[in-house]
């Protein structure tokens, strides 16, 4: 935990210091294999002897927090983001830390990989500094790229990383970036479209949910057509990106957060982490984010890892831990955030965050 997240906590005097009960693990007889740790190596393994722990994860009931709205000018207001309780259509937000507020952008019949081919914190090729920034998803060059929320075109050409549309060897390529109408916890929100053949709109223009904004393409540094896709916070540059699995809703989907630490808290980077679910058999192989070089996790989950996008249901959760798989089962629910804390050898605990939001008691 950040230190400036502690000292929001004790000005606020929420702390909340509740440690989960310890019901045995679910346990898979069977061995499993444990794929090679991708480009760089795991962290190192501490010394401990395994043990599980594990709780049921309590529904929390509906609060629709109130996102007031801050002065952009001194003639000008941001207006407050709508919540909508029902559908989890975007935006939605059903507790009060939540900000399921972006569309995916594009159809997803024009979506190739059934999963982002890269996602935030993971590095592929390089080093630390070469760390993922957003979501990548695969698709042809041409497919129409769509806004995922409404707001002002503030970039639509080359050169964004330098701020220089007469760079044309910018790692971005072409790409267009959107200011939203709507802030989150007083801070404005920016999403970045990436690596496009063309832009279809000009700075200034506004535009709505779902309008064709570009074309994807493999412009800048690009292994293949694909669309970069990113969330900044605050302010518009690589330093304040934020992971989009946790920004982006899904009709009738849920999404799982975690925070992946030794016993001592120490962070686990660059760990495997299998989610498996009971219902259908599917098996997600994921990976903790590798570094904490210029990614920024959550105000309020913390997280290093993130898997959006999961249909309502019962999954399993194994992590490999000093030889052992360490398992425990989870529900997912619909248009909600589900958090655990996988904490080495004392297991998995699924009490949440102390709330940053003054008032908000969950369960009220």
């Amino acid at each position: 935990m950040s230190a400036s997240r502690a000292a929001s906590a004790l000005v606020l005097l929420l702390l909340v210091a509740c440690q989960a009960a310890a019901p045995s693990p679910t346990v898979n007889t069977q061995p499993s294999t444990i794929p090679a740790s991708p480009t760089i190596p795991a962290s190192p393994m501490p010394t401990e002897a395994p043990t599980a722990a594990a709780t049921a994860l309590e529904s929390p009931t509906y609060v629709a927090p109130t996102l007031a709205p801050f002065p952009l000018s001194a003639n000008e207001m941001i207006p407050v983001v709508p919540i909508i309780p029902t559908g989890f259509s975007a935006p939605v937000a059903l507790t009060a830390h939540d900000h399921l507020y972006f569309s995916l952008p594009a159809n997803a019949r024009d979506i190739n990989n059934s999963m982002p081919s890269q996602r935030y914190g993971t590095v592929q090729e390089g080093t630390e500094a070469d760390a993922h920034l957003g979501l990548d998803y695969s698709m042809n060059t041409g497919t129409p790229v769509l806004a995922a929320a409404p707001g002002t075109v503030v970039w639509a050409s080359y050169g964004l990383l330098f701020n220089s549309e007469f760079y044309i060897e910018d790692p971005y390529g072409i790409s267009v970036v959107i200011r939203h109408d709507f802030g989150y916890d007083g801070e404005r929100l920016f999403t970045i479209y990436a690596h496009l053949s063309e832009a279809n709109v000009e700075v200034g223009e506004y535009v709505e949910r779902g309008e064709v904004i570009a074309r994807s393409g493999s412009t800048g540094q690009s292994t293949g057509p694909h669309l970069h896709f990113e969330v900044r916070v605050g302010t518009n540059t690589i330093y304040f990106t934020r992971n989009p699995e946790l920004w982006i809703a899904s009709e009738d989907r849920g999404v799982l957060a975690g925070l992946l630490t030794t016993s001592k808290d120490a962070l686990l980077f660059n760990r495997l982490v299998e989610i498996t679910s009971r219902d259908t058999g599917q098996r997600w192989t994921m990976y903790t984010y590798a570094t904490v070089f210029k990614l920024l996790p959550d105000d309020y989950y913390d997280e290093n890892f993130v898997l959006s996008d999961l249909p309502a249901g019962t999954y399993e959760i194994a992590i490999p831990y000093l030889g052992t798989w360490q398992r425990v089962d989870v529900e997912i629910k619909p248009g909600m955030v589900t958090y655990f804390h996988f904490r080495g050898t004392d297991g998995y605990f699924f009490d949440t965050p102390p709330s940053p939001t003054l008032g908000f008691v969950p369960g009220d």
